[in-house]
C-alpha cells in the first residue's frame, strides 16, 4: 500500500508553494479527529498530509467500500482561501471522469469540518517506484501517455492541473497510472481561482517557466505539457528538470536555464524519446506540443516504432536556442536609450582616432589621449542623465555587469600601458597595433556577457575575434573596424532591451487589464 495518497503533497519533494506562504511549508500538527467514526464513514488509517489537508484510509460505511477521505485542517490554518481553494479541488476534481484520475465520489462538511471522498488506489506512487532508478524508455513513455490522455481530459473540462509531480501520480494494482491532488487547478474560463497575478504557485523542480514567474492570468494547456514533460523527464533520468538547494535557486534556473539532455544523464534513454521531452520543455509555450493529446499521440507513434512529429534538436537548434537565450530584462530594460547614447558616442570616438592616425606615426599622443578621455566623461554624463540617483549598482545582476565591464576597461588600459613600457626609441610604438589585442579582449567581454545577459552577445564577441585576426592586414582601417562594432553591438543591446521592455509593459498592461475587468 502506498503512503502517499490521493490530494497528498509529498513532502521529500520541494514543497508546493500556495499563494499565501510562498516558500514556507506550514507548520505539521495532528488532526486525527478523537473518534474514528466521521459521518458514514470509518477512519482506519492516516495516509499523508500537505499544506492544508489530511488524507484518511477510510470505510464508506453505507456503500460498504474503500475510499480515500480527504479533509481541510481545522483551526487558525484554514481560512476563507484555504477553504475555497478545498472547494476549487474538490469541484474541479469531481467534473473529471476519466480512467486515469482519481475520481471523486462526495463532497461535503461533518461537525464543522470540509471533506470529500474519492477512489482508494491500493498501490505505489511514481515517486516510489522511481526509488530503484531511472525507468525504461518504453515504460515511461506508456505511463506518460496514459497521463497525458487524462491531463487532455481535465483540459477539455477547462480544468488545468498546475502540478504534476511524482508524488501525484499513483499506481494501482494493474500498473496503471492515475493522476491525483488537484489542490492547484485554475479553471480555463470563469476566472482564476484565488491565485493572485504575481504569486508563484506550484513544485519548483515542474514548473513551467511562464508559471514560475507568476503570469497566472495568462497559464494554459502548455503549463501542464510543461508539466508532463518534466514527468517523462524524471522517469528517464531520475531526477527532475531543475533541482537545487534551494526552492527559489530552482525556480532561477527554471526561467533561466536550458535543461540537460536526458540522454546526457542516462545514455539508456531513447534518442526519440528525448526529442518528444525536450520539445515539451521548451521556454516558449509556442514551442511545446499544442496540446496534450498532441503529446500522447506522438508517444504513441513512438510506442508503435513509428516516427515522431517532434523534431530532433541538432546542433544548430541549439545554437540558435542560445542566441536567443535572455535574462535580467526587467534589471537592465532601462538601459536601452543609454546604450544607443553610449553607441553614438562610441563610434564617433573611434571616428575622431581614424582620422588622428591616418597620417601614420607619430601619432598626435595628446590629441589621442584627449579623444578617449571624452569619450569616457560624455559616457558618465549619461550615465548620470539616465540615473541620476543610483550611480552604484543595486542589483545582483547590475553588479556581475560592472564586473565584466571593469575588468575590461582595466585589460584595455593595460594593454596600452604594456606597449608604451615595451616602446623604445628605435621602435616607438604604433598605437594601431593594439587594437587587436583590444578586439581580443573585447570579444571576451562579449562572451561572458552571452552566458550571463543574452545569447546574442556570444555572436557578437566572434565578431570581435574575426575582426582581430583581419586588422593586421590593414591596421589603418582598425579604429574604424573596432569602433563600428562597438557601435553595433551597443546599438544591437539597447534594441533588444528597448523592445522586451515594452513587450514587459505590455504584458503588465494586459495582467492589468484582466484583473480590472
Amino acid at each position: 500500500m502506498s503512503n502517499s495518497a490521493p490530494g497528498t503533497a509529498d513532502l521529500h519533494n520541494q514543497p508546493t508553494l500556495p499563494p499565501e506562504t510562498a516558500l514556507e511549508l506550514p507548520a505539521r500538527v495532528d488532526v486525527r479527529p478523537a473518534r474514528s467514526e466521521f459521518g458514514h464513514y470509518e477512519l482506519l488509517a492516516e495516509l499523508g498530509r500537505g499544506g492544508m489537508g489530511v488524507v484518511f484510509k477510510a470505510r464508506q460505511k453505507n456503500l460498504d467500500r474503500i475510499v480515500a477521505l480527504k479533509m481541510i485542517l481545522p483551526g487558525s490554518l484554514a481560512g476563507a482561501d484555504d477553504l475555497q481553494r478545498f472547494r476549487t479541488e474538490a469541484e474541479a476534481t469531481a467534473r473529471l471522469q476519466h480512467p486515469n484520475i482519481v475520481a471523486v465520489h462526495e463532497v461535503g462538511e461533518i461537525d464543522g469540518l470540509h471533506y470529500y471522498s474519492m477512489d482508494f488506489i491500493e498501490g505505489a506512487s511514481l515517486t516510489q517506484r522511481l526509488a530503484g532508478g531511472p525507468l525504461s524508455s518504453q515504460q515511461a513513455a506508456r505511463y506518460v501517455r496514459s497521463i497525458a490522455q487524462a491531463i487532455q481530459h481535465a483540459h477539455h473540462h477547462k480544468v488545468l492541473h498546475r502540478d504534476l509531480k511524482p508524488s501525484n501520480i499513483l499506481l494501482d494494482a494493474d500498473d496503471q497510472p492515475h493522476v491525483t491532488d488537484f489542490g492547484l487547478a485554475k479553471k480555463l474560463e470563469g476566472g482564476s481561482g484565488q491565485t493572485r497575478t504575481g504569486a508563484v504557485v506550484g513544485t519548483p523542480s515542474y514548473m513551467a517557466p511562464e508559471q514560475a514567474s507568476g503570469k497566472n492570468k495568462e497559464l494554459g494547456p502548455a503549463c501542464d505539457v510543461y508539466g508532463l514533460g518534466a514527468l517523462l523527464y524524471e522517469l528517464l533520468t531520475g531526477r527532475p528538470p531543475f533541482c537545487s538547494e534551494t526552492p527559489l535557486d530552482t525556480l532561477l534556473h527554471v526561467l533561466e536555464r536550458e535543461p540537460a539532455p536526458p540522454r546526457l544523464l542516462n545514455p539508456k534513454a531513447d534518442r526519440d524519446l528525448e526529442t518528444i521531452c525536450l520539445k515539451c520543455l521548451e521556454k516558449d509555450p509556442r514551442r511545446r506540443y499544442p496540446s496534450a493529446q498532441a503529446l500522447a499521440d506522438d508517444l504513441g507513434r513512438y510506442l508503435n516504432g513509428e516516427s515522431i512529429r517532434a523534431r530532433s534538436f541538432n546542433v544548430l537548434d541549439r545554437l540558435a536556442r542560445t542566441l536567443e537565450r535572455s535574462h535580467y530584462v526587467v534589471e537592465f530594460r532601462a538601459y536601452g536609450n543609454l546604450l544607443f547614447l553610449f553607441a553614438a558616442i562610441v563610434g564617433l570616438t573611434y571616428v575622431v582616432v581614424f582620422a588622428l592616425t591616418l597620417d601614420g606615426p607619430p601619432y598626435p599622443f595628446g590629441w589621442l589621449i584627449a579623444t578617449r578621455a571624452a569619450q569616457f566623461v560624455l559616457m558618465g554624463v549619461a550615465f548620470w542623465y539616465y540615473r541620476p540617483r543610483q550611480l552604484l549598482p543595486t542589483t545582483q545582476a547590475e553588479r556581475q555587469l560592472w564586473s565584466i565591464w571593469i575588468g575590461f576597461l582595466m585589460a584595455s588600459f593595460l594593454v596600452g600601458a604594456a606597449g608604451r613600457v615595451l616602446a623604445t626609441a628605435d621602435r616607438p610604438l604604433d598605437e594601431l597595433t593594439l587594437f587587436p589585442t583590444w578586439s581580443i579582449v573585447s570579444g571576451l567581454a562579449f562572451f561572458i556577457m552571452g552566458s550571463s545577459y543574452w545569447g546574442r552577445c556570444y555572436a557578437m564577441g566572434v565578431a570581435f575575434f574575426a575582426s582581430a585576426l583581419v586588422m593586421p592586414l590593414n591596421l589603418r582601417l582598425a579604429p574604424l573596424e573596432y569602433g563600428l562594432l562597438w557601435t553595433v553591438a551597443l546599438a544591437a543591446i539597447g534594441w533588444h532591451l528597448r523592445r522586451l521592455g515594452a513587450e514587459e509593459r505590455g504584458d503588465s498592461i494586459r495582467r492589468t487589464s484582466a484583473t480590472g475587468s
